[in-house]
């Protein structure tokens, strides 16, 4: 790269700055690459992995599964979602795929059961914890709009009704709001069945309880024999620029 074109390059960095302090827009133009797209970075390390089956837990209406199939994934994926509203909306999404099944609705958590879930105003801050007040002040539509009742199972409980074939090679994604580690509890004998983890990892929690932080996840994932190869920022306190939660992709090497 020449100075001349340095010298551009750092120009417009500078103009940008000044346009978004002055307008609250952040222009930000790239070229369609996996250093500028989460979602394809993801598939392209579904990919390398020769990822068939995902079992995605904490669904919401669907985001993640979507987003796997609009950039190729052709495999299996079983969607979780405990939120009546959410749930009926990911059936209906999942309906144009023919490799996307959603379970019953229910929790995935440490134990089987009932648990209660707290419904946000915006579904995807829905969570079997309790949003903190401090967030639900700062973040509309994060605060509790009415609880819901629903079954819970370990992941482990209900592993051997999924039908999935030993050979198959599964991505574990996880994001529950805070409840992250509650799955993984009750998944002991499904994870070694698992080469591949997406998963929340709050670096400053929203929820009241969490038990997974930064630390003892990535000690945890370590242990389990998984290694880190994306890391992307999720959600960032917009008055301080602290990051909350980032999602992490690892996999067993």
């Amino acid at each position: 790269m020449g100075l001349e074109t340095i010298i551009q390059s750092k120009f417009i960095q500078r103009l940008k700055r000044q346009v978004g302090k002055r307008t609250g827009l952040h222009l930000k133009l790239k070229r369609f690459t996996p250093s500028a797209s989460e979602d394809m970075r993801i598939a392209m390390l579904l990919k390398l992995f020769q990822i068939d089956t995902v079992l995605d837990i904490g669904a919401n209406t669907g985001q993640f599964a979507e987003s796997l199939y609009d950039f190729g994934y052709q495999g299996r994926v079983i969607s979780f979602e405990p939120g009546e509203k959410a749930h009926i909306s990911l059936l209906e999404r999942s309906n144009k795929y023919e490799n996307w099944e959603v379970y019953r609705r229910c929790a995935v958590g440490d134990a089987n059961g009932e648990i209660q879930i707290n419904v946000s105003k915006n579904s995807v801050f829905s969570s079997a914890l309790k949003i903190t007040d401090d967030y639900a002040k700062k973040k509309s539509g994060s605060s509790i709009d009415h609880q819901e009742k629903v079954p819970v199972y370990r992941l482990d409980s209900i592993y051997s009704a999924l039908n999935i074939p030993d050979t198959s090679k599964i991505l574990l994604k996880i994001d529950t709001q805070g409840f992250e580690k509650e799955v993984l509890s009750g998944a002991e004998k499904s994870l070694d069945k698992v080469i591949g983890i997406n998963i929340e990892i709050p670096l400053h929690p929203i929820y009241e309880n969490v038990k997974f932080t930064f630390y003892p996840a990535v000690t945890f994932l370590q242990q389990q024999g998984f290694v880190p190869y994306s890391l992307n920022v999720e959600g960032v306190d917009l008055q301080t620029g602290r990051v909350n939660t980032i999602d992490g992709l690892f996999f067993r090497e």
